[in-house]
């Protein structure tokens, strides 16, 4: 050993391993000491060193932002039980506020919003909250939207047709819309009275869904649509479908959902706003936090 190592390195580790048993509860303490993190934190000295003498590139990359599916793996696979212990508890002191580190993949507790580092288009440096709701509807509707007016619709044909029975007026808004509803990716049929047979639906919709989903959703678009026109409630419709599909707050993202909703965002003609308008990311430079803790004037 050198001297650095003997007087600082090991000492170190000492100090991480008291500091976590100040602060994790009793009844915890045998699960950290399991894991011996200074042992850990000695073993693996050499082969740290190593590996960042060999991906120095890679240092200064956020967990956030290094979105490559394999470099992700690599992360979980090398973080000890420890570490996530340490994450998921908060620490306690009096007359201060209860803190924890937030998770790897940036998803904050609520699972509606999620932490990312980045540059805007100022080339100012900062971090991004993103509404993973807002994003997800924002691309689904640019999908629904691009796919109608294209006629590219990908439909999924159902191997069991649904045989769906229908109010009046849905009725009516059905056979005088069928072709545009159609566009959309719903391959209705009439079986006769109020009953139609669906065949397909659009394959953007992902899984088949329930009968009383579909029920559900014509109900919806019989009465966006019953005082006006298909296609001055195209939009509206679509708005509607984008919803329903989309990513909602509490659903708990992985690290690949949360790289597929930025690449997919970053590719959408308006990407700023969902499909009602509400913003999909907010920025906060770092310049902006200097000036919040009086650091510049």
């Amino acid at each position: 050993h050198s001297f650095i190592d003997d007087k600082f390195i090991q000492k170190e580790a000492k100090y991480i391993s008291t500091e976590l048993e100040d602060f994790i509860p009793s009844n915890e303490i045998i699960l950290v000491k399991k894991t011996n993190p200074v042992s850990n934190i000695q073993k693996n000295r050499i082969s740290l060193k190593l590996s960042l003498n060999k991906n120095s590139m890679e240092i200064d990359e956020t967990v956030q932002l290094r979105l490559d599916d394999e470099k992700s793996k690599e992360s979980f696979g090398n973080q000890s039980v420890q570490d996530t212990v340490v994450r998921e508890k908060y620490i306690l002191s009096k007359n201060f506020p209860k803190l924890r580190l937030i998770p790897y993949t940036g998803q904050l507790k609520n699972k509606t919003y999620v932490l990312l580092e980045g540059t805007n288009e100022s080339d100012e440096d900062g971090f991004f909250i993103l509404d993973q709701h807002a994003a997800s509807e924002r691309i689904n509707k640019e999908k629904f939207l691009n796919a109608y007016e294209t006629s590219q619709f990908s439909l999924q044909k159902l191997i069991s047709p649904l045989k769906i029975g229908v109010s009046p007026s849905e009725k009516i808004f059905i056979e005088d819309n069928l072709n545009e509803i159609k566009k959309l990716g719903f391959k209705f049929e009439h079986f006769g009275g109020n009953t139609f047979i669906l065949r397909g639906i659009p394959t953007i919709m992902g899984k088949i869904p329930d009968i009383n989903i579909i029920k559900e959703v014509i109900s919806d678009i019989t009465n966006i649509g019953k005082d006006k026109s298909f296609s001055e409630i195209k939009e509206e419709i679509i708005n509607y479908l984008a919803c329903h599909k989309s990513i909602r707050g509490g659903d708990e993202l992985t690290l690949k959902d949360i790289r597929k909703i930025i690449i997919e965002l970053g590719k959408c003609k308006n990407p700023y706003h969902c499909a009602h308008g509400r913003p999909t990311l907010r920025f906060f430079s770092f310049k902006e936090l200097d000036k919040l803790f009086k650091r510049i004037v």
